[in-house]
């Protein structure tokens, strides 16, 4: 038995560090790889930016979209349907439902230039200013861990801006959002568990 012990551990530990070892250098550097390459769907989507005429005008929307995508707006401000993100509605909103602290039950809004249910309605201080202080035209202000505001505040002047640029030539997507409402207060599992699964709540 004892024999049999040590020749497992002379042959077979060796063998898995080979494995290990092995395995580590065949997986995708991720480290090194640039962000780029792991933000691919999300770059894919969006308008064409190329159409915009004025070079100056879309110099300033592409550093909005490299923003967005990077800060991973999509990943709330998209519904998600069975298949994944409905990118026919790329920033419409509603992705996701939150409980804030105010027992206020909220949805993410739609970003989109649409007149009647998106941005359109807001002027560019508005918009502005929610970036920066995370105060909604309607005199609330949003929780900040649900919308990373305290972040953005530390954004330039020219990245806000540029953020505007680019959500302002989206392509518009009539998505009514509902108003926040008042709603039960959840613990944080509750909370995660109903907007990404049970999984996610540690279940």
């Amino acid at each position: 038995m004892k024999n049999a012990l040590k020749w497992t551990l002379r042959v077979g530990l060796p063998v898995i560090v080979l494995l290990f070892l092995a395995f580590l250098y065949f997986i995708p550097p991720f480290m090194i790889a640039p962000p780029e390459t792991f933000s691919g769907p999300n770059l894919a989507q969006g308008p064409a930016l190329d159409d915009i005429k004025d070079p100056a005008v879309r110099m300033i929307a592409e550093r909005g979209k490299y923003i967005v995508v990077r800060t991973d707006c999509n990943g709330c401000h998209t519904s998600i349907g069975d298949k994944g993100p409905k990118w026919d509605e790329y920033l419409a909103g509603g992705g996701k439902a939150f409980y804030n602290q105010d027992s206020l039950e909220s949805y993410c809004r739609n970003l989109t230039p649409d007149y009647a249910t998106g941005l359109a309605r807001r002027n560019d201080e508005e918009v502005l200013r929610v970036l920066q202080t995370g105060l909604l035209p309607e005199g609330r202000q949003t929780n900040w861990r649900r919308m990373p505001w305290p972040f953005m505040a530390n954004w330039t002047p020219e990245d806000r801006y540029a953020v505007l640029m680019y959500l302002r030539h989206l392509k518009p997507v009539k998505h009514s959002i509902p108003d926040a409402k008042p709603g039960r207060v959840r613990t944080d599992a509750e909370a995660t568990e109903e907007i990404y699964g049970g999984d996610y709540a540690g279940h």
